[in-house]
């Protein structure tokens, strides 16, 4: 019988592993620095963390960070879940959930369970043939790790709606884009030569019409309604891989997961006419506006703001509750291509 693999894990090396998570300030650094801290502190030949994605299509699986001996690691691409029994079963059951592999060695998923009870990762390891598996360590990182996301999620987001906020849009913009799988297209320098087929991602900013006399009229309590309420359809209207910002004010921005222009025109219009026919207490009627703009894969978040931000200026020149796309208006001659300098007083 083979003999367990034993661990020498002391005080002193958990709790310099607990300082060394802490001092992690975003999500990447902090799931690469638990998957490789836990696979060396446990001699773990494999530590993953990776995320469901619920799409149209089913759920995905994201592998966020991984670290592994003498193995390959996962894939980049997403897998659709039903191809991983275990994730499958721990997915559906919320519980921790094991498998035995061919060698031996144990397969082990655990669940991170977000604060509405939802499974937002999974904490997957393997253990050595015939490793005693250091259970209360790993349940231990896992607790860290899901405690942190909560701090990380909370100053990531915008305190009145709950949305993503500036600061977040800021400083992960590229990050952003490539964990959203950025499609690569290139455009010869000129956006009047390209074409809009195929599916690439999408910025659109929107604009609450008029917002400062609901203020004005209802006073802040009731704009804190409206600016909650839209929040809310914001959330059924756009797919769960598309990002939503609020980025202050009555202003927000939606980064949509890759589709076609036809398919992220037809989102922004039927958001508009959605909020349009919302009954919203006291104010009751309110329009929005919006601009929106394709990415591409060398733009800078200054670049993809300002064009979206045009395309919104024209909407609300032009009567407002209204969608208007940057790439169709400069190929209609409305918005010239180089970015003028725009009056800075804004319609309200």
């Amino acid at each position: 019988m083979e003999k367990a693999l034993h661990v020498s894990i002391t005080p002193e090396s958990i709790l310099s592993s607990v300082v060394l998570l802490t001092e992690q300030r975003s999500q990447k650094h902090l799931e690469d620095c638990l998957t490789a801290t836990l696979a060396e502190l446990a001699a773990l030949p494999f530590c993953g963390i990776c995320t469901p994605m619920p799409t149209a299509n089913g759920i995905f699986i994201d592998w966020a960070a991984s670290r592994s001996s003498g193995g390959s690691a996962p894939s980049d691409e997403l897998q659709e879940i039903g191809t991983d029994p275990l994730l499958l079963d721990c997915m559906a059951l919320g519980t921790e959930r094991s498998e035995t592999m061919a060698d031996d060695s144990i397969r082990r998923a655990h669940p991170v369970v977000d604060d509405r009870g939802k499974v937002c990762a999974f904490l997957v390891t393997r253990t050595n043939p015939g490793q005693t598996e250091p259970e209360a360590l790993i349940k231990g990182f896992v607790a860290i790790y899901r405690n942190y996301l909560t701090v990380l999620w909370d100053a990531a987001r915008d305190t009145l709606t709950g949305l993503k906020n500036r600061k977040t849009f800021d400083e992960n913009f590229s990050s952003i884009v490539l964990e959203s799988r950025h499609i690569d297209v290139s455009f010869n320098g000129n956006r009047r030569e390209a074409h809009l087929d195929g599916q690439h991602h999408w910025l659109g900013i929107i604009d609450i019409d008029r917002f400062k006399a609901i203020n004005d009229t209802h006073g802040h309590v009731f704009g804190d309604e409206v600016l909650l309420l839209l929040s809310a359809l914001m959330r059924k209207a756009f797919r769960s891989e598309d990002k939503l910002f609020r980025f202050g004010g009555e202003e927000f921005v939606v980064l949509l997961a890759p589709t076609t222009f036809s398919a992220a025109q037809a989102v922004f219009e039927r958001f508009r006419a959605t909020v349009a026919a919302f009954a919203f207490p006291e104010v009751e009627r309110i329009t929005v506006s919006a601009g929106f703009v394709r990415i591409d894969c060398d733009d800078l978040p200054s670049v993809v703001i300002g064009n979206a931000d045009r395309a919104l200026y024209y909407a609300k020149a032009h009567g407002r509750d209204q969608v208007r796309s940057f790439e169709q208006l400069v190929a209609e001659g409305e918005l010239p291509f180089e970015c003028p300098s725009l009056a800075k007083t804004k319609l309200f």
